[in-house]
């Protein structure tokens, strides 16, 4: 039998630093509350990082790193389905942003005091809206959407990008980031800003009915 492989001190700081994160306001967490709840002294801490910066931005590249091992831009020009692989990456991505939910909900001040945070993030932000502007574009040649105009689409790319990016941002302004509001913006993307311009063939892949009900789940 295979022995579960055994976390690394570096692996427990950043762990633990996530879940406080996410428990909290990540700006009241300290480099000491993430070396106490990790059982290690903060000596220890700092011979692995120089600060609490340093971690979240290693937290936000490993994040970044899982989305883009999900390859899904790759999958959906080479499916013959291409938006069950959106449907399935929506669910991959609301997954990840659970997890790293504090990076969703706070993203905007954590880059305010971090400028190297902020310029990975931007940096990503912008390959992601060239991203997203490729798949309407192919979705657009596919047939499979329609009544959207050429010089839309950096629009509706920025437009669907902020959706996602910065929904949590909203929600926290006065609640919490919960599994519920991360699904609502799958929901708002699909039924608002995909739903209505599919043509006939991108309906029958998403088999909406004649109502024009988009199925649940999704």
């Amino acid at each position: 039998m295979t022995k579960p492989k055994k976390i690394t001190t570096k692996e427990r700081i950043k762990n633990t630093a996530i879940e406080l994160f996410n428990a909290q306001d990540s700006l009241s967490i300290t480099t000491n509350h993430i070396a106490k709840a990790a059982g290690i002294s903060a000596g220890n801490l700092y011979y692995h990082y120089r600060n609490k910066e340093e971690i979240i931005r290693e937290i936000y590249a490993e994040m970044s790193e899982r989305i883009e091992s999900l390859k899904s831009f790759e999958k959906m020009i080479t499916s013959d389905n291409p938006l069950n692989i959106l449907d399935e990456s929506f669910d991959y991505y609301g997954d990840l942003f659970w997890e790293y939910r504090f990076l969703m909900r706070d993203a905007p001040v954590l880059m305010a005091l971090d400028s190297e945070l902020k310029r990975a993030f931007v940096a990503n932000q912008e390959k992601r809206i060239n991203q997203i502007a490729g798949v309407i574009k192919f979705l657009i040649s596919e047939e499979i959407l329609q009544n959207i105009a050429k010089d839309e689409i950096p629009l509706r790319a920025k437009l669907y990008w902020f959706v996602t990016a910065y929904w949590q941002v909203f929600v926290s302004m006065d609640g919490d980031v919960s599994r519920e509001s991360i699904w609502e913006t799958k929901e708002a993307m699909f039924k608002i800003h995909i739903a209505p311009f599919l043509s006939e063939k991108g309906r029958g892949m998403m088999g909406i009915n004649a109502g024009g009900e988009i199925p649940v789940p999704l």
